[in-house]
């Protein structure tokens, strides 16, 4: 939908009605982007060889015909997928090494244009250090992040009703848990369901909605009572109009908060805005006038800093600590979000926050997110016939069961920071995945973790496109003040034992069981992605 030409008029030419003469317009022929700029690529464009191959490669990747040194990577059409893809392809075709990969990222999100990305990649060759840190890139002050930012009202008139809701905020509803969450949620409340969705208009919205439904569900979203909401997290109100901001904050019963940007190279700068910001403007409308209880849905990583401090074992009331060992922006973003929403709950803000691993496919379909890394990881133990030797939980919950957890402690648990923890009560290990592929006829032999590491960038430099090349850096970049690569953070014994006390008393009696991770439920996968493609047959 860009247009093809940009032609500067004085003014329209208009019909004696007053509407645009169409015929009158002056004709342009298409140009393609990047042309306009001094330059494409090429010998005309002066960039040097390296400046001319990655400007070829983005070419190939976006779709254009030439790109000028001032171009725009996301300009033209560029997002965080490609970006993934364009930079493991320029790693291997210039000879970088991976571990330059994440410093090559935030050059792109400081300045997308050719010309500077080409000068960081030709940094990264010559081993100088790359840019200097942007603007709000500097060491970040975690406890200045985590402050609330508006007082929590506490009049609270009329009372929401957390038993029985009437109309309900779902953020992430286009996502695989936010899907989910909107299924069952219509299954168990007689609520309206306001999903808060980027979209240019309702109807492109709904239509987003709908699409999630048919894709992680293989269901059509007909319930009259899901309501569109235009907005956007990163947004001052949630991208809302003051009135319907306010709108909402008197109406609401519930706010289930699962949205948010998932990347795993991206600074945390770079996911602060929707995944920080847009945790507090939550917190601004739910405590605006009646503490509408907030359900967060925040991940176990967040406890990743505690083994790397060296602490063992934590539980559900262990406050959160460390934030400086994370190492991965997502992860940080979401421990910001979450200590900003405890410290909303000791302010008076009704608040649940709900831990969770991997969230897989439900009980009836199986189908999963393979946009995920562990989806990633079974593609890549079955292509390449290897896994590391190593203990890596398994930690699976399915999607059915998720949801059902969450809507239930939603209703009927305390509300007043309580942290519970949706993880199975016997999760599996990697080996039993490799045991369970053996099974299928897929020889996988075991290897040390540093020459399994080894032949993953191996294996992503001539598989670029593979589903675990832009999940490489995980595996090699060292965690803050560690000699651990990120990875080993979640291998035990170094990721902390925790507790699901909370969680075992909240669904007591309810008849949810989150069940086992055992080869049946592991099958259950195998066999869905398989049947989409996802997964090869044996060699």
């Amino acid at each position: 939908m860009l247009p093809a030409a940009f032609v500067a008029l004085d003014r329209m030419p208009l019909t004696p009605a007053g509407k645009v003469d169409r015929r009158r317009l002056p004709h342009a022929e298409p140009r393609t982007p990047g042309r306009a700029d001094a330059g494409g690529t090429g010998a005309a464009g002066g960039g040097g060889a390296g400046e001319d191959a990655i400007g070829q490669l983005w070419a190939e990747l976006l779709g254009v015909e030439d790109v000028g040194p001032a171009d725009d990577f996301f300009a033209l059409g560029g997002n965080s997928l490609l970006a993934m893809e364009m930079l493991a392809r320029a790693r291997i075709m210039l000879g970088l090494d991976v571990t330059r990969v994440r410093a090559l990222t935030r050059a792109l999100l400081r300045d997308a244009t050719l010309r500077a990305f080409a000068a960081a990649v030709q940094a990264a060759r010559t081993a100088r250090a790359g840019p200097s840190p942007g603007p709000g890139e500097a060491a970040v002050d975690w406890a200045a992040e985590a402050r609330l930012a508006h007082p929590v009202q506490q009049s609270w008139s009329p009372a929401p009703s957390r038993a029985e809701p009437a109309e309900i905020l779902l953020t992430g509803a286009t996502g695989f848990c936010g899907a989910h969450l909107l299924h069952t949620l219509l299954a168990t409340t007689r609520a309206r369901i306001h999903c808060l969705v980027r979209a240019p208009d309702e109807e492109h919205a709904l239509e987003r909605l709908r699409a999630a439904q048919q894709r992680f569900l293989r269901h059509d979203l007909t319930d009259t009572r899901v309501v569109p909401l235009v907005g956007d997290l990163a947004a001052p109100r949630l991208g809302l109009t003051q009135r319907q901001f306010d709108g909402l904050a008197g109406s609401l019963d519930a706010v289930h908060h699962l949205g948010g940007q998932v990347n795993f190279l991206y600074p945390y700068h770079q996911l602060r805005a929707p995944n920080v910001g847009g945790t507090r403007e939550i917190i601004r409308l739910a405590g605006l006038s009646r503490g509408v209880p907030v359900h967060y849905l925040s991940t176990l990583a967040v406890l990743a800093g505690f083994g790397a401090a060296g602490v063992r074992e934590v539980t559900e009331r262990t406050p959160l600590a460390h934030p400086d060992r994370l190492g991965v922006g997502y992860v940080e973003s979401k421990w910001v979000a979450e200590q900003v929403l405890h410290e909303a709950a000791a302010a008076g803000l009704p608040v649940t926050v709900l831990r969770t691993n991997d969230v897989t496919g439900d009980l009836a379909t199986g189908v999963m997110n393979t946009g995920t890394e562990i989806c990633a990881l079974i593609a890549y133990l079955a292509d390449s016939g290897t896994c590391p030797d190593v203990l890596l939980p398994l930690d699976f919950v399915p999607a059915d069961r998720f949801a059902r957890a969450v809507a239930h402690i939603a209703a009927h648990a305390p509300a007043d920071g309580e942290v519970y923890h949706l993880t199975s009560p016997r999760p599996a290990d990697l080996a039993d995945l490799a045991e369970r592929l053996r099974a299928r006829g897929h020889p996988i032999a075991e290897l040390p973790y540093g020459d399994w590491v080894q032949g993953l960038v191996r294996f992503a430099a001539g598989q670029p496109a593979h589903p675990v090349t832009p999940f490489v850096p995980l595996f090699v970049d060292r965690a803050p003040g560690s000699a651990l690569s990120i990875s080993e953070l979640y291998f035990r014994p170094v990721f902390p034992l925790f507790d699901r006390a909370n969680t075992n008393a909240a669904l007591a009696g309810s008849g949810i069981d989150l069940p086992a991770v055992d080869a049946g439920l592991l099958d259950h996968y195998l066999d869905r992605l398989a049947a989409e493609g996802f997964l090869g047959p044996p060699a």
